[in-house]
């Protein structure tokens, strides 16, 4: 099976060990093997660590931390040899690289057969941005723009005059850049991962912990098999509010008789419905992620419309079973 890839990028100084050391402490049910090119800056708390390498610190909740020293291929190769032991790699890249190049590795065997990027995320430092010069500016607009959500870090450190400045400089270089306000690279690790776990086992909220009180879940679930065009449709009417979203799901197609096993991925600015050759589930189970307060539920509902049938498991409609499952028109 192949293993999902998150990279966080960033210039330097925007916060990225930062976020690496609380997913580290806080991997919610991850099991990650992360790559960082020095670990010596992670403060990694001593009851955490089981052994300790040159290269690699184990951790009692399951995570690895490496070292890469800017060879990515050898570290993903020397994952790989343990990949039945993580979940997920959990990539940082340097203040001073380009995400193309990262992103390029993923494109080379024997890498692209046995990992795929699932999300790219880019820390701004909100309080320093302005300051740089043209070329690590420059850096840093392109790092956000490649990258499918944009967390502008520590904003409660400057006034809200100078927040609006840095978004409209982002937004200016790409219109459909989407930000999302942190603090000290607080952000919730199903923003970041998911809430694959939460979709499997039709959970009634994906988030859970000290981050319920940022961000608020919806889950819905179809009992009978989706069409793939309409559920593609549903994707694409999806509010710009979503932040994460994940489904597995049994769908459709023409002249297909059985339905196949779909993954829907929602992230940042980026969704995708991707058909596998196995048979679908039994179940369709799509989950969505917002801050909380900004779940617009009139847009889901409409956007519902588009592929009926569907049941909230958090009810933002109430949505009758209908007697008779019927294929979404």
């Amino acid at each position: 099976m192949m293993l999902p890839v998150t990279i966080v990028c960033g210039f330097l100084g925007a916060g990225k060990t930062t976020l690496i050391n609380h997913l580290l402490h806080n991997p919610g049910s991850e099991r990650l093997a992360v790559l960082v090119n020095d670990f010596g800056a992670i403060n990694i708390d001593q009851d955490l660590i089981k052994v300790e390498t040159e290269n690699q610190i184990e951790l009692s909740n399951g995570c690895v931390c490496c070292s890469i020293r800017d060879d990515l291929a050898s570290g993903l190769v020397s994952v790989s040899r343990l990949s039945s032991k993580f979940t997920r790699v959990l990539l940082e890249c340097s203040g001073v690289s380009h995400p193309a190049g990262v992103l390029r590795v993923f494109d080379n065997d024997p890498i692209r057969a046995q990992f795929y990027v699932d999300g790219l995320f880019c820390l701004i430092d909100t309080s320093n941005i302005l300051e740089l010069d043209y070329q690590s500016t420059e850096l840093a607009i392109d790092q956000a723009a490649m990258s499918d959500l944009v967390l502008l870090n520590k904003t409660d450190l400057v006034p809200e005059a100078v927040q609006l400045e840095v978004r409209q400089m982002l937004q200016a270089a790409q219109r459909s850049m989407k930000l999302l306000d942190v603090v000290n690279a607080q952000v919730s690790p199903e923003i970041l991962f998911g809430p694959t776990e939460q979709v499997r086992h039709r959970a009634r909220g994906a988030v859970q912990g000290k981050h319920s009180d940022v961000y608020e879940s919806a889950s819905f679930y179809w009992d009978a098999p989706i069409r793939a065009e309409a559920f593609r449709g549903f994707a694409e009417a999806l509010p710009s509010q979503i932040l994460r979203g994940k489904g597995l799901l049994s769908l459709t197609i023409k002249d297909q008789e059985r339905p196949s096993r779909g993954i829907f991925q929602f992230v940042g600015k980026r969704s995708s419905v991707e058909l596998e050759s196995a048979e679908g589930p039994e179940r369709s189970q799509v989950v969505l992620i917002a801050r909380r307060g900004e779940l617009d539920r009139s847009a889901i509902d409409a956007a519902l419309d588009l592929c009926p049938g569907a049941r909230a498991a958090l009810p933002i409609a109430q949505r009758r079973r209908p007697r008779r499952p019927k294929i979404c028109e």
